[in-house]
């Protein structure tokens, strides 16, 4: 049975701990949208790069948007090499 990444997401209270309402908000929608028909690898990967981002913002005071825009960018227009197992 495949996991649903709704409930993988929303039950780490770790991933959004210290973000701000809004910003958690922003996170788990990208997240999300992303795990659409991720494969387990690929949701286990989203968790783990959601942890750091949220992570950075919190150690560093960077904006959730921002570090998904520098995530993005990384992983280029035409692929998501960064999610390949």
């Amino acid at each position: 049975m495949r996991e649903d990444p709704a409930q993988l997401f929303l039950e780490d209270e770790a991933l959004t701990e210290g973000l701000t309402d809004e910003e958690a908000e922003v996170l788990l929608s990208w997240l999300l949208d992303l795990a659409g028909e991720a494969s387990p690898a690929r949701l286990s990967h989203l968790r783990r790069l959601g942890h750091e981002i949220t992570r950075l913002s919190r150690e560093y005071g960077l904006p959730v948007e921002e570090l998904i825009s520098l995530v993005e960018l990384s992983w280029g227009q035409d692929s998501l090499p960064g999610l390949q197992a």
